[in-house]
């Protein structure tokens, strides 16, 4: 890592404050994509609830068989 020599104290508060800015935006946007993300997840999962659902129901009871087939 390199460090500026900057002997005008504005200059260097400028740098700095100029950093500190892009540092929190870049921040903010990788917020706002998260969540924008969990957002689609959620809404993906309501619509795709009843297929899951019934597949859970379908797994579990082809498990349940194999342990106790039917006499």
């Amino acid at each position: 890592m390199s460090f500026l020599k900057i002997k005008d104290p504005k200059k260097r508060d400028l740098i700095v404050e100029e950093f500190l800015k892009t540092k929190k935006n870049i921040q903010d946007s990788f917020i706002t994509e998260r969540l924008g993300d969990i957002g689609a997840e959620r809404e993906l999962s309501k619509f795709f609830k009843p297929i899951t659902d019934t597949q859970k129901d379908i797994k579990e009871s082809l498990v349940m068989w194999r342990i106790w087939p039917p006499l």
